[in-house]
């Protein structure tokens, strides 16, 4: 069983990628696995979120839209 810290972890990884791929640009769209697309600030509460959900994350580079943006994935053990 995954414990809190382990839990908080997962996410603050996940942030932490986030970050480095959208660099300095806050106009970067996140592609959901549910098909929404959303801004940066929501992501972030959606990787939250689905962490403690238990869910394992991605995120990389991808298309959104048209453009250059942020596609995350999920998965479970």
């Amino acid at each position: 069983m995954t414990n809190k810290a382990e839990i908080e972890q997962r996410w603050i990884e996940a942030w932490n990628d986030l970050y480095e791929l959208a660099g300095d640009r806050y106009d970067v769209k996140c592609l959901l696995p549910d098909g929404r697309v959303v801004d940066l600030e929501e992501c972030k509460g959606w990787l939250q979120d689905a962490v403690y959900e238990g869910w394992r994350l991605k995120v990389e580079v991808g298309w959104v839209r048209g453009r250059r943006g942020i596609i995350a994935s999920q998965w479970r053990d």
